[in-house]
């Protein structure tokens, strides 16, 4: 098994992948709490993340596209409103909600990039998404994706970031190299979030 560049002809099926194993994750629960709209608009929402991965970072897959990553590199790690409406964002407001947008995802979305940067002020890896389509979990596929950019921060000597918002993911990391550096809660939100550092290791 081998990750690869994932090519911009697939990016549909990509989404899909995503929107398969985040189907029931915390986040994606709290944008879409509604079980049918989640189903109608989640792959839709995955294609910005595909998206963004093309134009500011990278996404890799899978020859047989069982699961995606994106990772966004030291200078791309920002996640902000004007990239995210350059790589087709405005459509997902409606989707979600135009109310619930603005009372909910604008607030997860700002306080999660506020605690990023507090956390991470200095150059660093982004580990933004990562999934696998749920029939091929627990396979090594997560930890396939993951090993391209592990590899490029040690060799560039920098450290990588991530958030989870499922505590189950904790370990899975901690085993990578992974160490929990914060527990955060969205302010007015039961919504928590882990954030996790890996240090660079000797290439």
């Amino acid at each position: 098994m081998e990750a690869i560049r994932l090519d911009p002809s697939m990016k549909k099926r990509a989404a899909k992948v995503y929107a398969r194993a985040f189907f029931d994750y915390p986040l994606f629960t709290f944008y879409y709490p509604d079980r049918a709209r989640r189903e109608r608009h989640l792959a839709s929402h995955f294609e910005v993340v595909v998206n963004y991965g093309f134009l500011y970072g990278q996404n890799y897959t899978t020859p047989d596209i069982t699961g995606v990553a994106c990772w966004l590199p030291p200078g791309s790690t920002d996640i902000t409103w004007l990239r995210l409406i350059r790589t087709g964002g405005l459509p997902i407001f409606p989707k979600v909600g135009i109310i619930r947008s603005w009372t909910h995802v604008s607030k997860q979305e700002d306080y999660t990039v506020k605690v990023h940067n507090e956390i991470m002020p200095g150059s660093h890896y982004y580990l933004w998404a990562i999934g696998v389509d749920p029939d091929y979990q627990g396979m090594g596929i997560g930890k396939t994706l993951i090993r391209p950019s592990l590899d490029q921060a040690d060799e560039q000597s920098v450290p990588i970031y991530l958030e989870t918002h499922n505590e189950k993911n904790v370990l899975y990391y901690q085993k990578l190299g992974f160490d929990l550096i914060r527990t955060e809660s969205v302010p007015g939100f039961d919504l928590k979030f882990w954030c996790m550092i890996r240090p660079p290791r000797p290439y």
